[in-house]
């Protein structure tokens, strides 16, 4: 399935070795990757969130059909988290310690949509999800990007849009 020109039934893009660039954003200006630097750990935070919702939301009530969606939903959050850590350090920024905060009401909103059923669990996907794409939204529009760092964001948020869908159809 493509969205916005993306096939995100790849779970996890294959990136190569020459993609990698360290002091990414050498030249541009300190306002610029101040937006940069914000906007990157406001994205690996709430995909620590998401793929901690997924995680804790998996048991072994569940239908496999459910669990199955639930660990390619969580496979692909993590894949976002590697792709948000590794732009993080090409541009010469660290993770944030509130990370941890994120993973915690990431299990918290797990474990409770767990706990309402499978219909919950559906519910707290499409939620999760919409709030991510927001994010996506007003962090593409006002932050001024590199094109290979835009491209990855855009493929993620892309992703996200197909979660939104496989959640919603399910319910």
């Amino acid at each position: 399935m493509e969205i916005k020109g993306y096939n995100i039934d790849i779970i996890r893009p294959e990136v190569q070795h020459s993609q990698i660039k360290y002091n990414r954003g050498k030249e541009m200006t300190r306002e610029r990757l101040k937006k940069i630097k914000q906007a990157l750990l406001t994205f690996h935070n709430l995909e620590n969130m998401a793929a901690n919702v997924y995680r804790f939301q998996i048991c072994k009530r569940n239908s496999d059909e459910i669990n199955t969606e639930i660990i390619a939903a969580m496979l692909n959050e993590m894949g976002h988290i590697e792709d948000f850590q590794v732009k993080l350090y090409e541009f010469g920024f660290k993770p944030s310690i509130m990370m941890y905060a994120y993973q915690i009401v990431g299990m918290f909103l797990g474990i409770i949509s767990r706990i309402r059923g499978e219909k919950g669990i559906r519910a707290m996907g499409v939620w999760v999800e919409s709030k991510a794409v927001s994010h996506y939204d007003e962090l593409l529009e006002k932050v001024e990007w590199d094109d290979e760092t835009r491209k990855v964001i855009e493929k993620d948020q892309a992703d996200e849009y197909g979660h939104i869908r496989r959640w919603k159809n399910e319910l």
